[in-house]
């Protein structure tokens, strides 16, 4: 019997640590792709001569699609075959690729990238889904290798990738590799995916029934304050996101095949933390502290980039903005992992709140950028997460309250102002 259950103990402990590695594996390749996507997007825009509300509306039209598209990603999921509808889905984006580039005015691009994020928001659904279930199995130190390995692919090797592509084979040759990209990731869809999302059922992972309705979901204080932040910080980087470039360009007057170094060192910082300090930070005493200075770091570098124009401190302001937007992810991914929640349903409102946040991140930053100015969009950004940060830290840090390691996931408690 020892051996039987040694043996048990083994196997599933393998079949854990080939599930994350064709995981992880899936999801940087998806991350590659989406970076190279925003880096393309961006300079297709410059090329096409767009205003910088015309270039938030390109940017942000894929996150508008993501959003709509997220609810009945989650329906469709739930009644079809994930492996086909991934497939499917990825073979349809290898084929608006290759048309993107021949269009004649950005506003067949956007509607085009519209289209896109139509198909991208039920492969994020499905991904996300797939991996909160299994996050319990896999450990709380995992809890950030998911979005770290996205972002690393996003926001690091998928821009560096893209620029290096169009520098050595020009545009239309960048969007054609992007293609077969989306193509590989098909097949490769097929063999990592479940055939079906639903809970685990396995040793001591029995699934259990939780809050599932959104008005259910908002009576947990966790959640709400989980739901907020999410909100805020996808807000903050894809108005970021969309113009760092621009910034590194026209502020720091960079060369172009530079520009892409602000995005890449933000993307990086936010993959350290997520990827090595999982632990660190989710097991800490010091842990809400640690999330309430994540925040505070978010509005640092929010404040360097409205005040101070010089590389060095936009360089900082991207390390600050990754390091905060890393342990602000951690904590936030923890807290639902571990509360009585659906998964699933968590796991789509997540994404649309996120999102809904970088759509009206990105259009008004575009929006205000052509009213006050680019720099000053990012101190307008402060006051929503200056009002946040007091109302939820501030109070405790005054009265330097004992912290809990382990937040209270009762439905009925409320979290201190």
């Amino acid at each position: 019997m020892p051996l039987q259950a040694d043996a048990a103990v083994s196997a599933r402990e393998g079949e854990l640590r080939a599930f994350l590695l064709r995981f992880i594996g899936l999801t940087l390749l998806s991350g590659v792709t989406i970076g190279m996507n925003k880096v393309l997007a961006t300079l297709l825009g410059l090329h096409l001569h767009v205003s910088n509300f015309q270039l938030a509306a390109i940017s942000s039209a894929e996150t508008l699609a993501m959003a709509l598209g997220t609810i009945p990603a989650g329906y469709i999921l739930s009644r079809g075959n994930p492996k086909h509808l991934y497939a499917g889905v990825s073979l349809s984006l290898a084929l608006a690729f290759c048309v993107l580039p021949w269009l004649p005015g950005w506003q067949w691009v956007a509607l085009l990238m519209f289209l896109v994020g139509l198909c991208i928001s039920l492969r994020i659904v499905a991904m996300s889904t797939v991996f909160l279930v299994r996050l319990p199995e896999l450990g709380q130190g995992k809890a950030g290798w998911y979005k770290g390995t996205l972002i690393l692919g996003m926001q690091f090797l998928g821009p560096l990738c893209g620029n290096y592509l169009i520098a050595q084979l020009g545009l239309k040759a960048g969007f054609l590799i992007s293609a077969l990209m989306f193509a590989i990731l098909a097949v490769l869809g097929w063999q990592v995916l479940p055939d079906n999302t639903a809970p685990r059922k396995q040793g001591g992972y029995a699934a259990v029934p939780g809050a599932a309705s959104l008005r259910a979901l908002l009576r947990l204080p966790v959640v709400r304050v989980t739901y907020l932040f999410e909100i805020l910080a996808s807000f903050t980087a894809s108005s970021v996101g969309v113009f760092s470039i621009l910034l590194a360009i026209r502020v720091l007057h960079w060369p172009a095949h530079h520009s892409v170094w602000l995005m890449a060192v933000q993307g990086l910082s936010c993959v350290l933390v997520l990827l090595f300090l999982g632990r660190f930070v989710l097991a800490s005493r010091y842990r809400e502290q640690l999330y309430g200075g994540a925040h505070l770091a978010i509005m640092a570098a929010l404040l360097i980039l409205g005040l101070w124009p010089s590389s060095i401190a936009y360089l900082g302001a991207s390390v600050l903005l990754g390091l905060g937007l890393g342990v602000n992810n951690l904590v936030n991914t923890d807290n639902i992992a571990r509360a009585p929640v659906d998964k699933a349903r968590v796991s789509a409102h997540l994404t649309l709140f996120g999102m809904v946040g970088g759509t009206a991140g990105a259009l008004a930053a575009g929006r205000l950028a052509d009213l006050t100015g680019l720099r000053n969009v990012f101190l307008i950004w402060l006051a929503p997460w200056l009002a946040a940060w007091l109302y939820f830290h501030g109070s405790r840090w005054l009265r330097r309250a004992p912290p809990a390691a382990i937040p209270s996931f009762d439905p009925t408690a409320e979290s201190a102002p």
